[in-house]
């Protein structure tokens, strides 16, 4: 049976598909948290088990999602319960759609107020702000942007409108032409910042944090570690990678294309991952992760260095957020659309509306409801727990048993278009079968620091 024609077009080129998927999988978290687990955990050991696990667990599950989308041809929910009904399978499936579509909600409602907060710095780094700021000066900076309530709903407000606007003109004229735009300014921009931080005397100790071999620093927590970290950055269980399937040609090379986007997101990381290093070392200080890195390390160091370069690297990041950004509506934008009959610029419109208003909570967790900590924990970190430990990795779980285990073989020969005996996806449908399975349970176990104790049960004498 031939693959279903998409009402909604196809990306122009497998090079533009390309660029809209490394647009959503290059994101903040490949320069504040990735080059951090590097060096941390050993440098290159880790990368060897990072990239092992991207090729061997990840890619398939990536792959799992494009020819889902591909062959569904609509929003996730809709998709599973024909798929489902194809291939004699309970339509409580369907409920896998339902939870992709909230953790791309949660995850977009918190990643927008990050977001509108690097909006604020390359306006702030534009007019020199951050000229010969100190550490504390700049940690008083961020402090008072995150708990003035009303300055952060700003820029989370500027921010979403721009989502919405993209996402709102389509697939074409919206996913696509963003992202054939955004993506290659945002790479040119992290290499003219990697040649800026040559001239830093640092970059030789920067590449040797992240390139360096050191296997007695990796041990089962950087293991685990890296494992995990692979499938958080291709953006699984969000149907992200699945809403942007739909738009797919059935002639698209997707094991060149999955291999594109792995190595384009691995040279990012490398490229402004070192050139971030690089700038922070020369301060005389050692890297961190996170929002102590972003926006409170990386101005004093850029700072130090004038306008220009600090200007660079927030533009960077705000492209950066914004193609990742988009990636996730899409999915809830195409629900709605089926779901209720309504306009794309409608649908965007309104989902939009819906994340601001999630935005709120992340936004009030860092003031207003700042005392209110259950277990400990703000409502910002709670919304981190239940997407990223929870949602995320069931979702792709389940997606990844849903096909290797419960569909027909035969059914998912048609999702990729081809024969059971084709020897490419006989080969895919054993990676999604056993690595890919076992790779994710592990993440599962990670996420809810099962990994964490046993480690602390091994080293304890």
């Amino acid at each position: 049976m031939p693959l279903r024609s998409s009402p909604y077009g196809y990306w122009s080129s497998p090079g533009r598909f390309v660029l809209a998927a490394l647009g959503i999988v290059v994101g903040l978290g490949n320069l504040w948290r990735l080059p951090s687990l590097v060096a941390e955990y050993g440098g290159s050991a880790y990368l060897v088990i990072y990239i092992v696990s991207l090729c061997a667990m990840a890619a398939p599950l990536l792959l799992n999602e494009w020819v889902l989308g591909r062959w569904m041809r609509s929003n996730m929910v809709w998709g599973l319960r024909h798929l489902s009904r194809e291939g004699h399978v309970g339509r409580g499936w369907q409920l896998l759609g339902w939870s992709a579509l909230i953790a791309a909600a949660l995850v977009l409602s918190y990643y927008a107020v990050i977001a509108g907060w690097t909006l604020a710095y390359a306006i702030r780094a534009g007019a020199g702000t951050f000229s010969a700021i100190d550490a504390e000066a700049a940690r008083q900076q961020f402090l008072a942007l995150a708990g003035d309530p009303e300055r952060s709903l700003a820029w989370h407000t500027i921010f979403m409108v721009f989502v919405t606007l993209v996402v709102a003109h389509g697939p074409k004229f919206g996913l696509q032409r963003s992202t054939t735009l955004l993506v290659p300014v945002a790479f040119v921009l992290a290499i003219g910042l990697l040649l800026y931080a040559a001239g830093t005397g640092y970059l030789g100790e920067a590449a040797g944090l992240l390139l360096g071999f050191r296997p007695m620093e990796l041990g089962l927590t950087g293991v685990l570690s890296a494992i995990s970290q692979s499938f958080y950055t291709l953006s699984l269980g969000a149907g992200v990678m699945l809403a942007y399937g739909v738009f797919l040609p059935d002639n698209t090379p997707l094991l060149r294309s999955a291999a594109a986007v792995l190595i384009g997101d691995l040279l990012f990381m490398l490229v402004g991952g070192t050139a971030l290093f690089a700038v922070v070392l020369a301060t005389g200080e050692a890297p961190r992760s996170g929002v102590p890195l972003l926006f409170q390390q990386v101005p004093q160091a850029f700072g130090a260095q004038g306008a220009m370069p600090t200007l660079a690297l927030y533009v960077m990041l705000a492209l950066l957020t914004l193609t990742s950004a988009v990636g996730l509506l899409e999915p809830i934008v195409l629900r709605m659309m089926e779901r209720f009959g309504l306009s794309r610029v409608f649908s965007a419109t309104a989902s939009g509306m819906l994340i601001w208003l999630f935005g709120l909570l992340t936004i009030l967790s860092f003031n207003v409801l700042a005392e209110l900590a259950p277990g400990g924990r703000t409502l910002a970190e709670w919304l981190l727990d239940l997407t990223g430990r929870l949602l995320v990795p069931l979702t792709t779980l389940g997606l990844c048993v849903y096909v290797g285990r419960l569909l027909p073989r035969t059914l998912v020969a048609e999702l990729w278009g081809t024969e059971p005996s084709n020897r490419v996806f006989q080969a895919w449908y054993w990676m999604m079968r056993y690595p890919a399975r076992i790779g994710i349970i592990i993440v599962l176990i990670d996420a809810l620091g099962v990994g964490q104790r046993l480690v602390q049960l091994w080293a304890e004498p």
